[in-house]
């Protein structure tokens, strides 16, 4: 049975809402072994909450292929809790709206993990050395 994408707005709201406001920190995504997985601006992983407390991790990807975002959330022991993807063709108000905000929150992810900001300043500053 697919999930209902509704079901899923309010954790994929608020994953989004903190990391807008800088609150959740996402990092390329990498094995055990500390190798990259898959293309460096493909996937990237934060995790929230602590040992003591309890933690999850968030995973969002990008399809190479398309457009498709997907959101991947684990429990401390590495079960998959929740998987939800963004729909290209979305079916229902609901669907658009988690497709729009997995968009959204991919890119924030990218940006932040890649430090494009800093590269970019970097890049310029480099420019008007030359």
């Amino acid at each position: 049975m697919k999930p209902n994408p509704a079901e899923y707005n309010p954790i994929v709201e608020k994953l989004l809402q903190k990391t807008r406001d800088g609150r959740v920190h996402w990092q390329v995504s990498t094995s055990s072994f500390g190798e990259v997985l898959y293309d460096t601006s493909e996937a990237f992983t934060c995790k929230v909450g602590s040992e003591d407390d309890g933690s999850v991790d968030f995973i969002i990807r990008a399809n190479r292929s398309n457009s498709v975002r997907s959101l991947t959330m684990k429990d401390s022991g590495g079960n998959e809790i929740l998987a939800i993807g963004s729909n290209d063709l979305p079916t229902s108000a609901e669907e658009e709206e988690v497709s729009v905000m997995l968009d959204e929150l991919y890119e924030l992810a990218r940006r932040q993990a890649l430090k494009v900001e800093e590269k970019i300043e970097l890049a310029s500053a480099l420019l008007d050395r030359v």
